[in-house]
């Protein structure tokens, strides 16, 4: 008989191991691990730049997204390919026709989706696989900003420290010069009272400053996927590249940011959408062929035997408007969410640049001021001040402050370094430099 052994064979192409207790499909796959823990890489000479790059190279979740985006790049063949074709087996007390017996029926049919649907979905799936990319490379560049902000702060409290202890042995100077005048009797034991009050604050402001250039060390460790307690370079104040043009650099931000990239494949993807929703108001065909064994011991007696070949053409309803009509309305909703998101992001992205494009302008003045003019004249009138002190003619606490003045202009160079070097990361990040 043809039957049963057409249905031994039909079982026996539909079953895999898998579904039956087997192997399952994932011992076959070659996946291989990746070592996302941390790692006490090298970082070189620890410059922003080199530890921005380690940091996008061991970030977890920019490897998370990038491989979101290739299991959302997978749908695209799967949404581009036919749907699986159906086979039917039919057994039992079937009808007897003039040629014999139908001793079996079995069939094969196949449903091809109207031209259109599967290109749009397979493109839909395309884009949004696009839209994740362009997130993880946003992603990439708010890490960067976030490392070289981190590193000024590691510069920013490092440079303090130094300066600190330079203006430590300055006082242990200027003690050494209070103690002669007062064994000459020209000063008072006042005087080396306060000094040492002096030298105890510096002390006092070293230890925090050292918590904070630990905290800063963490916090690029952190980003940079190493361990807790690994070390890194003592940070040396590097070139700070020029800002061009305002108008250039937002530009560029609305033309070139990951962020637009994003917004704009996502508007695509719902137009994709939206032309398939449009589409499913239309009936999809599916073609089949039936093959029917037939029995020459019929009871007519013309019975001849002559198997039956038969092609089938069907069709579905679209009788249910009501989904079909949530599709479109779905589609369209989402290009109107994505155009909204697309300029919030633009304008976001102006006020970042036009911000970090005037506090790195501002910097940059003050640093000038401070090197071309503020700083020597402190210099200056310390020097004179010390001398004057040493000679009897300026009192200890005209030494004091034009010390502590110097002190606070040589500290406040270098956080508005900082500040410059904070804002041209803000600016590169936004302006996708």
């Amino acid at each position: 008989m043809l039957a049963p052994s057409s249905l031994a064979l039909i079982l026996a192409a539909c079953a895999d191991s898998g579904g039956l207790g087997g192997r399952s499909a994932l011992d076959d796959l070659d996946i291989p691990e990746e070592n996302l823990r941390p790692v006490n890489y090298s970082v070189g000479s620890g410059d922003p730049e080199k530890l921005a790059a380690f940091a996008v190279a061991h970030n977890p979740s920019i490897k998370a997204l990038r491989h979101k985006a290739e299991r959302m790049e997978a749908r695209a063949p799967q949404a581009a390919s036919l749907p699986d074709p159906n086979a039917s087996i039919s057994v039992g007390s079937l009808p007897e026709t003039a040629a014999g017996r139908v001793e079996a029926m079995v069939g094969v049919s196949q449903k091809i989706p109207l031209p259109g649907k599967r290109a749009a979905a397979s493109r839909a799936a395309s884009l949004e696989a696009a839209a994740i990319r362009s997130e993880a490379d946003s992603l990439a560049l708010k890490i960067s900003e976030q490392v070289k902000s981190a590193w000024w702060d590691y510069y920013l409290a490092n440079q303090t420290i130094a300066y600190t202890n330079e203006n430590r042995v300055l006082l242990t100077t200027i003690r050494d010069i209070v103690t002669t005048r007062v064994e000459a009797g020209a000063a008072t034991q006042a005087d080396q009272l306060r000094i040492g009050n002096e030298i105890t604050m510096l002390d006092r402001d070293l230890v925090s400053l050292r918590q904070v250039r630990s905290s800063a060390i963490a916090r690029i460790n952190s980003l940079l996927n190493r361990p807790a307690g690994a070390s890194l370079p003592s940070p040396s104040a590097p070139s700070v590249p020029a800002t061009g043009s305002l108008n250039s650099l937002i530009a560029r931000a609305e033309a070139n940011h990951p962020d637009i990239s994003a917004a704009n494949s996502r508007t695509d993807a719902f137009a994709q959408r939206l032309r398939k929703a449009k589409l499913e108001k239309f009936p999809d065909p599916t073609v089949g062929l039936t093959y029917a064994p037939v029995s020459g011991s019929g009871l007519s007696p013309v019975s001849n035997g002559r198997d039956q070949v038969f092609a089938t053409l069907g069709f579905n309803i679209p009788l249910w408007r009501e989904p079909r009509k949530a599709m479109v309305r779905e589609a369209s909703e989402g290009m109107a969410e994505t155009r909204a998101m697309l300029e919030s992001s633009r304008s976001d992205l102006r006020y970042r640049v036009e911000d970090a494009y005037f506090r790195a302008k501002t910097a940059r003045d003050v640093i000038a001021l401070f090197n071309d003019r503020l700083i020597p004249s402190a210099q200056q009138a310390y020097d004179v001040t010390l001398t004057g002190y040493s000679s009897g003619k300026n009192s200890f606490t005209d030494v004091i402050g034009t010390q502590r003045e110097l002190l606070a202009y040589r500290l406040q160079l270098v956080q508005s370094r900082a500040q410059l070097g904070k804002a041209i990361a803000t600016l590169q990040a936004a302006a996708a430099l």
